[in-house]
């Protein structure tokens, strides 16, 4: 055990058709945990602080990657962009997501399919911000989605995405803890075992416990990636909770001892060439 809501284990299986019934099966419960305001980390931490990283979106056409219930394509259409594409894996993710689309009416198209297959059936150059919230971590080929998404931005768009940190997201970790109970500190182990990682979602913020894999590259990868496909990294962002967020949430309290999430922002430099694989 390592996180409250999680347990790890090594996957057995890691692929399209294991990712889509997982998150089929999930999503009620992440839904429910969102849309009741219990999903912190991502309400609380590093959502925000990813709508910060994008900047200004007013009149952009933006890609969300592994949109889920559309919890970020919402806040790019809630700031201003003029079109905004989500796309997931998942139909029963995208059952919730039009739903609360047919309620909110931003104008937000959502498309069913795998990311790293859709991406490349979109129009080169077509888009000006590409996004993934913590939507590359689930997905078996991520190196791919990252070059689609260079092929469809438009020369100085950007790409951001936010991934939970794989420093500290490893198969073995531990928090530390003083005689009170108190997180000090973190013990990571296996960060250079990349093989995908199965998590239990264990916690009285669900439902019902549920079951997802992800992946578990290491930060040179994830950078490797982002720099062979082109990209000109502009900024790099460890994301940690506010004073006001942690009292009100004390589990983010673990945000202020390690970093927990990163986000990334690379930017499209027609200068720049994408390296052959």
């Amino acid at each position: 055990m390592t996180k409250k809501n999680q347990t790890r284990e090594q996957a057995s299986r890691f692929d399209l058709n294991s990712v889509r019934r997982e998150w089929d099966v999930a999503s009620n419960a992440y839904a429910d945990a969102q849309e009741r305001g219990l999903d912190y980390y991502r309400l609380n931490c590093f959502g925000p602080a990813m709508v910060d990283a994008c900047g200004n979106v007013e009149g952009l056409e933006v890609l969300d990657l592994g949109c889920g219930i559309g919890y970020f394509s919402r806040q790019m259409a809630e700031k201003g962009a003029t079109k905004v594409i989500g796309v997931d894996i998942s139909p029963n993710q995208l059952v919730h997501a039009r739903r609360l689309e047919e309620q909110e009416r931003l104008g937000i198209e959502y498309i069913e399919g795998d990311a790293a297959s859709v991406i490349y059936n979109l129009p080169e150059a077509s888009f000006d911000l590409v996004t993934a919230c913590v939507s590359l971590v689930d997905m078996p080929d991520p190196g791919r989605v990252i070059r689609g998404a260079h092929r469809v931005l438009q020369d100085r768009g950007r790409f951001v995405f936010t991934n939970t940190h794989p420093v500290t997201d490893t198969k073995t970790r531990e928090w530390v803890r003083d005689a009170d109970g108190n997180k000090i500190g973190l013990e990571i182990g296996d960060y250079f075992d990349e093989s995908p990682i199965v998590f239990n979602w264990i916690s009285e913020r669900y439902k019902y416990p549920f079951q997802t894999t992800g992946n578990s590259y290491t930060l040179q990868s994830w950078m490797r990636w982002v720099i062979n496909a082109g990209f000109v990294i502009e900024d790099f962002i460890e994301p940690n909770a506010t004073d006001e967020a942690i009292a009100e949430w004390p589990g983010l309290d673990d945000t202020r001892i390690a970093p927990t999430f990163l986000i990334v922002v690379g930017r499209r430099d027609g200068r720049v060439k994408p390296q052959v694989d």
